[in-house]
């Protein structure tokens, strides 16, 4: 998504064009409104297959941008019966393959990145306190350490049931969280959704991608490349480790497609509300 700040139509820019240099047949969809894709010429436009420009009702609550619950209308904003959903702030790997990631997926309904079952008794990751969500719901069953910037669903029932519960949880108001991007983060809600539907993601853990706080191993630019799909460079800042790498995907991308890749910077220098995570 790139929605409310250039920073992000820069991320997705080079987000696309990775795509495209490991398989130019990949189609290509950015979620942006005017301001989030300003900066960017007709032609750089020209990488992606279709803009969507979602309304505010999307990514607005109470006369407050929230960018983040645009994730609980993506089975309304998608245009294909199957789709991977990744956020911006990510780089694809040059050997990514990217039918084969398509042909696993045949038997998935609805999956998301995740790094395996909570104990929904001693304690929910840390977006969560126990205590915060036995007293806001005391039926919960499942738990799982969900990440949503890959998210990957076919269109049926069962996808638009997670996505709408998701959405009426969140605008439900009940379930204390801890702040992030100056509002709630939204693998809660989905959490509460894939309990209320007693669905979980196909795999657990699934990590399609490597961020290195959640993979918790250092790896060079190589072995990234081999091992994962691609490259993710969440969190308020990148340490030069990581920008090093980031760039060098960007130089793989750049190489390939005969385009330049775009220059980006901490989301702390840029990003009020991105300040402290």
């Amino acid at each position: 998504m790139a929605l409310k700040h250039p920073l992000y139509g820069r991320y997705a820019y080079n987000l696309a064009l990775s795509i495209k240099s490991a398989d130019p047949t990949q189609q290509v969809c950015v979620i942006a409104d005017d301001v989030g894709i300003s900066h960017l010429h007709e032609g750089q436009r020209m990488i992606f297959d279709k803009i969507i420009k979602p309304p505010a009702d999307c990514y607005m609550r109470d006369g407050k941008i929230v960018p983040l619950v645009c994730k609980f209308y993506l089975n309304e904003l998608t245009p294909y019966e199957q789709t991977l959903f990744v956020d911006a702030d990510m780089i694809f790997s040059p050997l990514a393959k990217f039918n084969e990631f398509w042909e696993q997926m045949q038997g998935v309904d609805w999956t998301m990145a995740n790094r395996g079952k909570n104990d929904p008794d001693k304690g929910i990751s840390e977006w969560v306190n126990a205590d915060k969500l036995k007293e806001a719901y005391d039926d919960i069953e499942q738990w799982v350490d969900l990440s949503s910037e890959w998210i990957c669903w076919k269109k049926s029932d069962l996808s638009d049931s997670i996505f709408v519960s998701a959405r009426n949880y969140y605008d439900e108001n009940k379930l204390t969280t801890r702040s992030f991007a100056g509002d709630k983060p939204d693998e809660p809600f989905f959490n509460l959704a894939l309990n209320k539907v007693r669905h979980l993601p196909h795999a657990m853990p699934y990590q399609p991608t490597y961020w290195q706080p959640a993979v918790k191993r250092v790896l060079g630019s190589v072995e990234i490349k081999k091992q994962y799909y691609a490259y993710s460079v969440g969190g308020r800042m990148m340490t030069k480790q990581q920008q090093n790498i980031y760039e060098e995907f960007c130089k793989n991308a750049s190489y390939r497609m005969n385009m330049p890749t775009l220059k980006v910077t901490h989301k702390m220098n840029q990003l009020p509300e991105r300040t402290v995570i």
